[in-house]
């Protein structure tokens, strides 16, 4: 009985917190992928990085020229319906390509702790793996007439993408600094708008034209994911009202749950001991007896 009473006791721990353990090394290994991302793209030749440049910006005139006919899925070249759909996927995904690690750009929410690799696409295994860039929204180097549009999950068992956001302790304000960095060049964005949608609105995610504009979009309420949010920024200036990434506030709430772990093990592996040492002279009164 003794010994199934400190397992029990071992298995609570493990299973209440394993979940934060996994956010904590999940987040601690996108925070390497994104270091060595940057590392990587600050690496190009700048020859390289401005050709990049230029040919995103020119894919982001194209863009706001067309009307943005498609917002969301990229449209499979083996059916589409026709040519010009198959042009557009290929002209997208050759775009913003080195380095060639499968990361377009960074997400940093400084104040939130939010700091995602992007990827082209929002498909189910683009978003398992960080965040991903809304097909058919600008591509995120900024300019005038631009809005590009990033999403991540919310909610998941293992993982911390856009949950402070709305949850987990978090919530996006207005008059917070986000930043993309994309080639090795720092972006930042002022939140000026937030609001919730329905999963099939698309209004809001358009081109405004005159604007440089940054969209990040998850799923709310926490945990029901019925609707989706939507956290807007306009493009500011480094180093002002905007710090520089480095200088950024930094968010310390995982200190929190490093902490909440530990005490829930202690308590666990205190009672577990605790236990143990008050049976042990009830065995030893036994043999004696005997």
């Amino acid at each position: 009985m003794l010994v199934a009473a400190i397992i029990c006791f071992l298995l609570f721990a493990l299973l209440s917190t394993l979940p934060f353990m996994m956010m904590l090394g999940s987040s601690s290994a996108t925070q390497a992928a994104d270091d060595a991302h940057d590392r990587a793209a600050r690496e190009l030749t700048e020859r390289k990085r401005q050709e990049q440049w230029r040919a995103a910006d020119a894919y982001n005139r194209r863009l706001a020229a067309s009307g943005q006919p498609v917002l969301g899925k990229i449209v499979d070249p083996f059916t589409a319906s026709n040519s010009e759909e198959t042009s557009m996927t290929k002209d997208y995904m050759h775009q913003l390509t080195l380095p060639a690690d499968g990361v377009m750009s960074i997400i940093r929410y400084p104040r939130l702790g939010i700091s995602l690799p992007v990827r082209h696409g929002t498909d189910l295994a683009t978003l398992a793996r960080g965040a991903g860039h809304m097909y058919g929204t600008s591509l995120p180097v900024g300019g005038i007439n631009t809005r590009t549009v990033i999403s991540a999950h919310t909610g998941l068992a293992d993982k911390v993408m856009f949950d402070k956001l709305d949850g987990l302790g978090g919530r996006a304000k207005k008059g917070d600094i986000f930043y993309l960095t994309t080639l090795g060049k720092d972006l930042a964005y002022k939140v000026i708008d937030i609001r919730v949608v329905d999963p099939g609105d698309f209004s809001q995610l358009r081109i405004v034209k005159g604007r440089d504009l940054a969209t990040l979009l998850t799923c709310t309420p926490y945990g029901v994911n019925t609707q989706r949010l939507l956290v807007t920024g306009t493009r500011v200036k480094i180093p002002f009202p905007a710090p520089p990434v480095s200088r950024a506030g930094r968010d310390l709430s995982w200190l929190w749950w490093v902490l909440g772990i530990s005490l829930v093990w202690l308590v666990m592996i205190a009672v577990a001991v605790a236990l143990w040492r008050r049976a042990r002279p009830v065995h030893h009164r036994g043999k004696h007896a005997a």
